[in-house]
Formats: C-alpha cells, sequence, structure tokens
C-alpha cells in the first residue's frame, strides 16, 4: 500500500471538485485561480514556522500524559514531519522509546538533525511498511497530530489497533475548527481549512470506538500564540498552511500584498486541538 503525502482536494473536503467550484463561487473566487501548486511540505519554512507551537505541544502532550494510566515504554509518532510533535512525546515521556516516521525525506532528514534525544529515532517510509516490520502489539502509544484525516481510510483505527499492545491507546491530535478559524488565510482556503474539523468529523471520532473494543477519552486544550508577521507571510507564500495549494500562486501574492498592508508586527492565532484517546480494552 503506498501512501504518498499529496494533497488531492477529495483527502480534505467531503465533495468533489466540482462542488468545491460550488464553494469557489459563494466566495466569488473565479475557478481559474483553483490550482495544486506544490506536492509536499518546505521543511525549513514549515519549521521555522510551526516551531513557535513548541511550547503548546509540549503542554499538549504533558495532558495526555496525565490521561493514561501507565507510562509507555514504546510510542509511534505516525507522520512526524520535522518531529516537532516527537520532540513534544520525547519531553514528556522521557523513559519510553520513540519513534517517528514520515514519508517526507526533507522533513525527516531535518527531524534527524533537530531532535537528537537517545530515546528516539527516526525513519522515512511508508507508515504501513514500518508496521508490517515490526509486527502485533509493538507499540503502548500510537501518536498522530494534524494529519490523520490525510490517511484515515487506509490506515484505519482497526488496522493500528493490531499493533497496540494490551492497555495501549491510539492517540489522534487534531485542530478544532475554530483554531483553523483564527488563521487569517485568502476566504476560500479558510473555509477549506475549517471545514475539515468541522461535523460530521468529531462525531465519527466519538461515534467509532465501540464497536471496535476500544474506550474513549476526550480532551482539549487552546492557547492564543503570537507569531511574527513576517514568518506568518513567509508560510502563506511557500503554500504551508492547508488550503493554500489549490490556488494559483499570482492569488496568494495578491493576498499577501493586502495583507501586507496592515502595520501590526504580530497577530494571534487559537492553537486548540482535540486529543482522541482510544485505549485498547
Amino acid at each position: 500500500m503506498r501512501l504518498q503525502r499529496k494533497y488531492k482536494l477529495n483527502l480534505y473536503f467531503t465533495c468533489s471538485f466540482h462542488q468545491l467550484v460550488l464553494i469557489s463561487d459563494q466566495y466569488r473566487i473565479s475557478v481559474n485561480l483553483l490550482s495544486k501548486t506544490i506536492d509536499r511540505f518546505q521543511s525549513e519554512t514549515y519549521d521555522r514556522f510551526f516551531s513557535l507551537f513548541a511550547s503548546y505541544d509540549e503542554e499538549l502532550i504533558g495532558i495526555l500524559s496525565r490521561l493514561l494510566i501507565d507510562k509507555p515504554g514504546t510510542i509511534l509518532d505516525l507522520a512526524c514531519g520535522v518531529g516537532l510533535s516527537t520532540k513534544a512525546l520525547s519531553l514528556n515521556f522521557k523513559g519510553s522509546e520513540i519513534v517517528g516516521v514520515d514519508i517526507d525525506p526533507s522533513l525527516i532528514s531535518l527531524a534527524e538533525k533537530k531532535v537528537n534525544f537517545p530515546n528516539t529515532r527516526f525513519r522515512c517510509c511508508e507508515i504501513s511498511k514500518l508496521l508490517e516490520e515490526v509486527g502485533k502489539k509493538s507499540f503502548d502509544i500510537i501518536f498522530v497530530k494534524s494529519a490523520y484525516h490525510y490517511f484515515e481510510d487506509e490506515i484505519s483505527l482497526p488496522y493500528l489497533k493490531k499493533f497496540l499492545r494490551d492497555d495501549g491507546a491510539i492517540v489522534v491530535a487534531e485542530r478544532t475548527a475554530r483554531s483553523a478559524d483564527s488563521y487569517p488565510l485568502p476566504e476560500i482556503a479558510s473555509a477549506y481549512w475549517k471545514n475539515i474539523f468541522s461535523e460530521p468529523r468529531p462525531d465519527r471520532r466519538v461515534n467509532s470506538p465501540s464497536s471496535l473494543g476500544l474506550s474513549l477519552f476526550i480532551s482539549c486544550y487552546g492557547k492564543f500564540i503570537t507569531v511574527p508577521k513576517s514568518l506568518y507571510i513567509d508560510a502563506v507564500r511557500e503554500n504551508q498552511l492547508v488550503g493554500l495549494w489549490m490556488l494559483q500562486p499570482h492569488f496568494i501574492s495578491a493576498w499577501i500584498e493586502q495583507f501586507s498592508k496592515d502595520r501590526y508586527a504580530s497577530l494571534e492565532v487559537l492553537e486548540e486541538f482535540w486529543l482522541y484517546v482510544y485505549r485498547n480494552k
């Protein structure tokens, strides 16, 4: 099974491209402004921007640590990117062995340079390949932040459960809709991102575990983060925020020009995530 992190419109909206065009009409954006512009993150820009949320990540994982009954021996961090979530896991679970996995070699290369704790290692491969290598009941925690909606149909909860040890947990950290709404973006991109995390997705997260022999615990934590405007603009320019890759570059440039006219040097965004903790009964 090949799981590439390539961003296609139907991975986010539960609609076809033609329905997305109707959304673009709602926001008075011509369909000729829609164009997939990147296939992957730009590791340096991504790291500079999302490192601003490092303290939040550590606090979020701290909440997770208090929800667990036992300290985990082994943790798998799925779609770990440049290792920001892996680092937060390492700081909170210093006695655990942690493996971060991502399919993007540029992200993993940067993760290996920046996160070199003795209890942490990284793999650049498909998730399914790593899981099949390690075998069943290999992990106490399988963790995924900001990414499960990319591949949940292929790497489902029943599939992941096979690799959990007894009393282990699958932990899905997922952005809230109001957090997505706090990021200033072109209107269609903003609506696109917010829609990912709106209903029925939260209901789907809540209603799925009982039939799988999993118990569910839910927590939510939010915090306002101050972001330098220059870093935010760099992230937008290089399409590092969800929804921007479907817009043509000249449209993004025009939005940045308008956004840059405001004189403030920073902005605040709400970083807020649900923690869905699926415990193996």
